[in-house]
């Protein structure tokens, strides 16, 4: 099954991904999980949504780990999404399961998808 997750251990991996969306001009799910493979349905979803969404997962150890201290996040799974150009966190406080997610990544996610990065715009020249 094709997975278009990206996985990140540490804070630095976090700051990479997130350089990464504010470069192309894309909304993030930030997906914390404890289990050891990412989920099929994580998978599909990433695929789905590739493009429009950057699906990101951490995975935290049994004592929690940096990155989800950062974000105050303690019970697992849990799931944050950062809308286009906006740094504060969305937070899903339903049940993950398919249909919800997708629900969730739906609202986020871009209407087209970005297949170039964005030009910067060039300054005007005032008369």
């Amino acid at each position: 099954m094709p997975n278009f997750v990206e996985r990140v251990k540490t804070a630095q991996e976090l700051e990479a991904a997130q350089a990464k969306r504010r470069e192309w001009g894309l909304p993030m799910v930030l997906i914390f999980s404890s289990s050891g493979a990412t989920s099929s349905t994580l998978k599909a979803l990433s695929t789905a949504y590739r493009r429009r969404l950057l699906v990101v997962e951490h995975k935290a150890g049994k004592g929690g780990s940096e990155v989800a201290r950062r974000f105050g996040v303690t019970a697992f799974p849990a799931v944050l999404g950062f809308p286009a150009e906006q740094d504060e966190p969305v937070a899903f406080e339903k049940k993950p399961t398919h249909n919800m997610l997708d629900g969730f990544f739906r609202k986020l996610a871009l209407k087209q998808a970005v297949l170039r990065k964005p030009k910067p715009e060039a300054p005007k020249e005032e008369l």
